[in-house]
């Protein structure tokens, strides 16, 4: 008899990002602060057994641009997930509505994929803890530990080391993006040719992470910070354009988020956030309320 589990995958945006030094190994050191925001996608996972010695592993999703194949991050963690337990004889169906933008520097994928592993992990009885969860996510892509934990992170290394910060939530959001995508090793590569392998840090992590324990919106929205802005910008004008009208439209602050192309903007109060919504539409730009949680 099928069983069946589903939950949110929320979407994340970088209030700070700083890539300091490419490692022997090809990855970057990043300093980075991580929160999870209310646009999500659902995932859904139905289980059953199989007599066989082999899982079986589908996916079904709405939209027509992401893959269905082992290529995808909910195939890849799942498939992680019942080797790592010794798992046999399962046949898991997740299905992926879809509503965070692809590629756009909000995680969407690697939100899924974390949710996937939690989904499946609950479903087995729990055999990995919260540890070994995030450390066995961080093997298939660095912001998916992220994902695992949510609210309001810390995150150095490669994304992967994460230390919890106090909630910042119900912070009016606008995010909007313009249609084009960025692969985040071209946007790292850029970043190499522009800074070289041992870039200056901004050095303004322990100012945002005072500003977030004192819930100071004001504090925050200044010291937002995303170093692949520097080299993102100049490539499509489209983020600077859409920073300036969310700041024209009362923002305090706007960022890229990620490697982007994706933008948020931090607003006081509803009634401004949504002015900027309706300049951002009226300008024929996708764009959409959320929040932070």
């Amino acid at each position: 008899m099928s069983k069946f589990y589903k939950a949110n995958a929320y979407g994340k945006i970088n209030l700070y990002l700083d890539v300091l030094n490419r490692m022997e190994n090809g990855y970057h050191n990043v300093e980075s602060i991580m929160q999870s925001v209310s646009l999500c996608d659902e995932v859904r996972l139905e289980l059953d057994n199989i007599n066989t010695e082999e899982n079986i592993i589908e996916i079904r999703t709405n939209s027509s641009n992401i893959p269905i194949d082992k290529s995808n991050l909910v195939y890849r963690c799942a498939d992680k997930l019942l080797n790592a337990t010794k798992t046999k004889g399962k046949k898991c169906i997740f299905t992926i509505e879809k509503q965070i933008p692809i590629a756009a520097g909000m995680a969407g994928g690697s939100s899924d994929g974390a949710t996937a592993m939690k989904l499946l992990n609950q479903a087995l009885s729990y055999p990995l803890n919260d540890t070994e969860l995030k450390k066995l996510g961080a093997t298939i892509g660095a912001d998916i530990p992220f994902c695992i934990s949510g609210g309001t992170c810390v995150c150095r290394g490669i994304g992967d080391e994460i230390t919890p910060l106090k909630p910042l939530k119900n912070v009016y959001l606008v995010c909007a993006i313009d249609n084009s995508s960025v692969s985040t090793p071209v946007a790292f590569s850029m970043l190499d040719e522009k800074y070289g392998i041992n870039p200056p840090a901004h050095g303004k992590l322990s100012d945002m992470k005072e500003s977030i324990e004192h819930s100071d919106i004001a504090g925050i929205s200044s010291l937002l910070y995303n170093k692949f802005e520097s080299v993102i910008i100049p490539q499509n004008e489209n983020v600077q354009k859409i920073k300036d009208i969310m700041m024209s439209c009362g923002a305090l602050g706007a960022l890229m988020s990620g490697s982007g192309p994706s933008v948020f903007g931090l607003f006081l109060d509803e009634c401004t956030q949504n002015n900027a919504l309706c300049v951002l539409k009226n300008c024929s730009i996708n764009a959409f309320l959320c929040k932070t949680v």
